[in-house]
């Protein structure tokens, strides 16, 4: 059963479009497995103004380390070959992040769990 031990979240680190009409929000979010894997969660929110219209999430398995920033991590992104996760795994940290830390999405933290 898969358990998230390491947990980074960077917000918004990107934006797209006009504030003032259609624009998106990407933020990033990074998470260590019990497996050992490394997954990062990559969401688009589509706005129309001042309202949410949609938002799409995205998982890979990446290379990215928790002591590194986004920036490090966004340069290096398309060298390192990342591809997207299982559904399995993909479901479990959509579910994850949405019963967790939806509501705190914009917030820089960084978190470890211990599992015993």
């Amino acid at each position: 059963m898969l358990k998230v031990i390491k947990y980074k979240n960077h917000g918004i680190c990107m934006r797209g479009g006009d504030i003032k009409e259609h624009h998106q929000k990407f933020l990033f979010s990074f998470f260590e497995l019990n497996n050992n894997k490394i997954i990062s969660l990559m969401i688009v929110e589509n706005w129309h103004k001042d309202k949410l219209i949609s938002d799409e999430y995205n998982c890979f398995y990446t290379k990215y380390k928790f002591d590194q920033t986004w920036e490090i991590f966004w340069k290096n992104t398309f060298k390192n070959d990342e591809r997207l996760t299982d559904e399995n795994t993909y479901k479990y940290i959509k579910s994850f992040f949405k019963n967790n830390f939806y509501s705190r999405r914009y917030k820089i933290e960084n978190i470890s769990f211990n599992f015993k």
